[in-house]
């Protein structure tokens, strides 16, 4: 797991949310609160501060369905 990403997991945690990693056709991505996913990307945007969780959830509503359901 790349750093910032943990640095992602660490601050959502910190801040009283749920990250669980799954793995999907080769890709990592990571649920949070149960109700989303998130790129690898979204995670390290995350840490970066370029995106808000907010957005992130924004961004997770706008997927196709089958994505969102795999």
């Amino acid at each position: 797991m790349k750093p910032k990403v943990e640095t992602a997991i660490e601050a959502l945690k910190f801040r009283g949310h749920s990250v669980q990693t799954h793995n999907r056709e080769g890709q990592c991505w990571y649920e949070i609160d149960g109700r989303m996913l998130a790129s690898q990307e979204e995670m390290e945007n995350l840490a970066e501060r370029v995106n808000r969780l907010l957005e992130l959830d924004s961004v997770f509503g706008q997927r196709p369905k089958e994505e969102r359901d795999n």
